[in-house]
């Protein structure tokens, strides 16, 4: 979350701090690209959902101020920069699981060995992130290849998806679908 929010540097040079989804995504990928090249071993996006829901936000903010010029009223506007965020996000996470499939930095062409925890993020946005990574997910690669990365960990939480009353339980749904279609 602090290299995307404070920026940070690859060798080559400074890369600032995103300013949506898709960027934030990408560069993303960058960071597990460049640090793998510089360890042994896997690395883990923590608490993905969490860091990443204020790029969708700022997605979200950035189309509703681009529809203020159409004639649109307040709910029309919210409604549109709602579903431009959810096809952004579901393209960003698209391209997170093709770039951690296809981007070598390891001896033998080999690709970063990356995890990702989610699940515990109730947020508009984090659900969404969530849902349009496990659709990415469930879509597969280009010709539909099932994605060895990132390897995806779904976190159980009681009150947030282990019951069917939890607000993120029907991401958990989702995810047992992803799986089921993908192991």
């Amino acid at each position: 979350a602090q290299m995307l929010a404070n920026g940070f540097h690859t060798g080559h040079g400074h890369m600032r701090q995103p300013q949506d989804i898709k960027s934030a995504l990408a560069l993303s990928s960058i960071i597990f690209q460049a640090n793998q090249n510089m360890q042994h071993g896997g690395q883990s996006f923590a608490l993905f959902d969490i860091d990443l829901a204020p790029y969708v936000r700022k997605t979200i903010e950035r189309h509703k101020k681009r529809l203020q010029s159409y004639p649109l009223t307040k709910e029309q506007i919210e409604e549109f920069a709602w579903k431009e965020t959810e096809n952004d996000t579901y393209q960003a996470c698209e391209a997170f699981v093709h770039n951690s499939n296809s981007m070598h930095s390891r001896g033998g062409g080999q690709v970063p060995f990356i995890s990702i925890n989610y699940g515990t993020d109730t947020s508009k946005e984090g659900r969404m992130l969530i849902k349009q990574l496990l659709k990415a997910t469930q879509a597969g690669l280009g010709k539909g290849e099932t994605p060895i990365f990132p390897i995806q960990i779904f976190k159980m939480k009681k009150g947030v998806n282990f019951e069917e009353s939890d607000p993120n339980y029907d991401l958990f749904e989702l995810a047992l679908e992803t799986t089921a279609e993908r192991l």
